[in-house]
């Protein structure tokens, strides 16, 4: 009798250790919750470091109940079909440029728009000003703009010295197929842009099939792109956004109390990797030079027609991108 109870109690205790173990891995805020997200930014580039770092910091500080697993490089598709992947329920969040953000709100992209402002501060003032604003409308198209800022002055490179407006009527440049901005930019400028997802950038400048593309001088780099380049210009008067988005679905599945930790590390991370990228964008232009690549600049007189360009592409977007006054609010950052 004894031997029969031992043995009892031992298949008992082992049922219950089983059943705690199957209800650990069917409980997904036992297990931890791990969110997908997705990101165009290459594995071991500065974003991808940064994004590394606040996923560990993110599970100290919740006990591994949250952490982000992170699919790199474009593995996902481009920007727009990760946001369609977030709507389906098939990604959680994503690492997105302004130009995936304005496919889920296209106000947003205003920020974006060229010769909106003279420099970063202003950006970022105006940025702040309008944020809650912003993120409320997100809201409203079921996602959670996480953290977003300002990701760098944009540049155009190209194979050939381009100085003004007319310069750029003879080239053949990169429109990412996503984009808002660039289609009307280059249409003012009478260029003929050509239409490509951003995996395809670099095929097709190694190919010829392009030769002049805008991004910042970091993301350039990272992505090889400047390796097929001769000449990068002094700007284009565009500053670019970034931000991490997730659903609401995705946001909401988060334990209650931890979801002020999530943004806390988020949000603080990707201020740190803001500034690491600004470092790295004053880099590449300096080793961009050292390897023969020119940097053009503008006379002001060359200048001021790429005023009046911006300008001209500014106009020709409302009703587009935004109504008039959502663009003189972003402006004038109120």
């Amino acid at each position: 009798m004894r031997t029969f109870l031992t043995r009892s109690l031992m298949f008992l205790t082992g049922a219950m250790l089983l059943g705690a173990v199957a209800g650990a891995q069917n409980d997904p805020a036992a297990a931890g919750r791990v969110l997908s997200v997705a990101t165009l930014a290459p594995a071991g580039s500065t974003w991808m470091r940064g994004l590394d770092a606040a996923n560990r910091e993110l599970r100290r500080r919740t006990g591994n109940a949250v952490s982000l697993r992170f699919y790199a490089g474009g593995v996902q598709g481009d920007e727009s079909e990760m946001v369609r992947k977030m709507r389906q329920g098939r990604l959680d969040g994503a690492v997105m440029t302004g130009t995936g953000l304005g496919q889920i709100h296209r106000p947003v992209v205003a920020f974006m728009l060229p010769g909106m402002f003279p420099n970063r501060e202003a950006m970022s003032r105006s940025r702040q000003a309008l944020s809650a604003e912003v993120e409320s409308q997100f809201r409203q198209q079921n996602f959670e703009l996480v953290s977003w800022g300002e990701s760098g002055m944009v540049r155009l490179f190209s194979t050939r010295q381009v100085h003004t407006p007319a310069d750029l009527a003879q080239a053949h440049p990169w429109i990412w197929r996503d984009d808002l901005v660039l289609p009307a930019f280059y249409q003012e400028a009478g260029a003929h842009g050509v239409p490509l997802a951003l995996p395809e950038v670099l095929s097709a400048l190694q190919t010829h099939r392009i030769d002049t593309f805008v991004a910042p001088p970091y993301a350039a780099v990272a992505l090889q792109w400047s390796s097929q380049v001769q000449f990068v210009s002094e700007g284009t008067g565009s500053i670019g956004i970034g931000g991490i988005v997730m659903s609401t679905r995705a946001w909401q599945s988060i334990p209650e109390a931890q979801r002020p930790v999530v943004q806390e590390v988020i949000r603080n991370f990707s201020q740190l990797i803001g500034r690491n990228v600004t470092r790295d964008d004053e880099t590449a232009i300096n080793s961009m030079q050292t390897r023969g690549i020119t940097l053009v600049q503008y006379t002001p007189a060359e200048r001021a027609q790429w005023t009046a360009l911006f300008g001209r592409a500014r106009a020709r977007l409302v009703g587009t991108i935004s109504d008039a006054a959502w663009m003189d609010r972003v402006r004038n950052g109120r």
